[in-house]
Formats: C-alpha cells, structure tokens, sequence
C-alpha cells in the first residue's frame, strides 16, 4: 500500500512528450464500502506552452474531505478501528494527445490525516505492508489507577495491508520486570488495507503487566518468499500519581493515529462568560419595578483548564508539538482547542527536568444552543 498524509500537499504530475494537456480521475471510498465506478472528482488542465507540458495537481483536500477523527475508543486488547480514520483512493492519469485523452496508469493509496514537515520536502507516497502511525521510540506511560473508561487503555493506530489470506499480523506483549511471560495475538483471514488498535499494555485484562512491558509486532506475507517485517518493540511503563488526578490528551498525531498523553500533574480551572445587555422598556405606565430597566441575552459561557505533564522524557518534544498542531484534540473524551500557542521545547542539558504546562479551552458553549 502506498500511504499518503493529507495535511500536507500531495501532488500527482502529469508528463507525456507531446500533450497539450491532462486530467486525472479520482476515485475516493472507505474500507468496507464499494470502490465508486465514476470519478468522484475529475480535474484537468492545458499545459502551459509547448515547451513546458508538466501539469501537476494536489489531491490531498479532496481526499481529507472523507476522512473524520471524532474521537478513540479505548479497548484492553488489539481491535480494529473505525474505517472513517483513514480512507482509500485511486488516481487514473490521462494526457490529452491532439484532443483525445489517453491512459497512463492506475494507482490505488491510502490517506491519512498526518502531515510531512517542509524541510522533508515534496511528500511522496510511502510503501509498505505495514506503516506505524506513532513514533515507536517514544515510550508511553499511564496512570496506575484505574482511572480509564470501561476499564480500558490507550492505544496506538497501525495499518497494515493483506494480499493473501496466509498473511499474518502477530502482536506480542513480554513483561520486562524479569519474569518471563509473554502473550501473542494474531490477525489474519483478511483481504485489503485495515487500521488497527494496539494497546499500550494489556493490563487492564491481564494484570501480570502491571509492571509494564514490550510490545512487538511482526507481519509475515503468506507467500513463503517474502521475509517477515519485524519492528523494534515499543515500551510501556506504569506511573503512580497519589495526589493530583492525571487527564488524558487525546489528539491525532503527525503519522495520521490516535496518540494519547497524560498529564499527571496540577490543573487550573477558569470560567469565562459573555452576554449582551439591553434596556428594557417598562412593560406598562404603572411598571414592575422588579423587572428592572436593563436584562442580559445571549449567554456564552466557555471554560479553560490549564494542565502540567509532570516529568516527562526529552522526546516528548515530538508528541508536544505534534498536540499544538493537531487539528483534533480531546481532553478526559471532551472536545477541545489548543490554546498554548507556543512553547519552549526542553532539553535535559538545559532544563534537566522537563514539565509543560499546557493551555486549553473547551470547545462548546456550556449552555446547549446547538440547533
């Protein structure tokens, strides 16, 4: 599979000696739906002169349109996840040769809503079997207490594609407190490109990680020729925070998946409300004088939290940022914005321990007005 992020530009060139133009269909859908047999879009251009015939388009906002982050379900075992966090797209490129259009190829991606930074350069399309949607180098930590929905845990997206029916997804917990005790969970039976949810720990249904663990995961292609890609394993380490009551940041990181950060330490809340104020004509010569003369309308009440992460490793700088970038965030399942609007990324050399303290707002009114 070929994975694109559609937050940053994804462009599709159009080069046949000769043309005096282009266009290219596009074919947009969801895993577990019928592919569309039209173009959901078809866009076209003359070439600029005869001799500059390129023509180039940016398919990456037709493709988010179809993409809708709401919100994780947290699971204790590996599930997959909702089709709408990701979607499938085919591109047919065509070049107009002396005013009939004439077929290049035909290739089929897969978008997610991540972003490429610019010193990376034009995004090109990354292929294979298996993409991480997280940094695995990172370690993730969680709240010893059972402070999760439904007895469940964070998780961290994956997707992988399956081309036979013998290809295997194979995630592997191992204690890493020295005693030796493993589990393995296996996906297979499949066809076609799936997202999944991978714990950070299975503790909330096996309590022999208490201490944390390993997480590995392997694929193997069915085909007894292709070599089993195997990805260095990830680490998850429990936390006690016996005073202050940790919050979960839920957001969508720079690979396109749920990431979620707790932030263990002090939080501030602040209350903001505004209205408009009106005088009042009396409602009769002989008024009411408990009416009053002014009245106030149109109440928007908004509140802010302000949140500490505790000491954190220094790279965490990249989930950091990743949070103040993100276009969609929850805190404790309720939605909202970013309000920090930049902040120092720590260093252990310079700063030694590493806290940030982090701003939001909730992004509704507190009284219901939706309609």
């Amino acid at each position: 599979m070929k994975v694109v992020k559609v937050r940053s530009p994804f462009v599709i060139e159009v080069t046949e000696a000769g043309q005096i133009g282009s266009k290219i269909e596009l074919f947009i859908w969801r895993q577990g739906e019928v592919p569309p047999i039209s173009p959901r879009y078809t866009l076209s251009k003359p070439s600029p002169d005869p001799t500059n015939v390129s023509n180039y388009y940016n398919v990456s906002n037709f493709v988010k349109e179809f993409i809708d982050n709401i919100a994780p379900l947290y699971t204790d075992v590996p599930l997959g996840d909702y089709n709408e966090n990701f979607a499938l797209f085919r591109i047919k490129r065509y070049w107009n040769n002396a005013g009939t259009y004439v077929l290049i190829d035909t290739t089929e991606y897969v978008g997610v809503n991540g972003f490429t930074q610019y010193m990376d350069g034009l995004q090109y399309a990354v292929n294979s079997r298996v993409d991480l949607l997280f940094n695995p180098n990172i370690k993730n930590n969680y709240q010893i207490q059972n402070t999760y929905p439904t007895n469940t845990i964070q998780y961290l997206n994956i997707l992988v594609e399956y081309k036979t029916l013998l290809d295997n997804l194979n995630i592997t917990y191992n204690r890493i407190d020295g005693v030796t005790y493993s589990t393995a969970i296996n996906f297979d039976n499949l066809i076609g490109v799936y997202l999944y949810r991978i714990p950070i720990s299975l503790v909330k249904s096996d309590s022999a990680y208490v201490n944390g663990c390993s997480v590995t995961i392997t694929f193997t292609p069915g085909d007894d020729v292709t070599p089993p890609i195997v990805f260095d394993p990830f680490y998850t380490y429990p936390i006690c925070e016996p005073k202050y009551t940790p919050v979960l940041i839920d957001f969508i990181n720079r690979e396109g998946g749920w990431q979620t950060l707790t932030f263990y330490k002090a939080q501030t809340n602040n209350l903001s409300v505004k209205n408009s104020d009106y005088k009042l004509s009396p409602d009769n010569v002989n008024y009411t004088a408990l009416r009053g003369q002014n009245k106030s309308f149109n109440f928007v009440g908004t509140q802010t939290i302000k949140v500490n992460s505790g000491w954190i490793d220094e790279n965490y700088n990249e989930l950091i940022t990743d949070l103040l970038l993100s276009e969609t965030v929850l805190l404790d399942r309720k939605p909202v914005i970013v309000k920090t609007q930049g902040t120092e990324l720590k260093t252990k050399l310079k700063n030694r321990l590493i806290n940030y303290e982090i701003d939001f707002e909730y992004s509704y009114n507190l009284i219901n007005d939706a309609i």
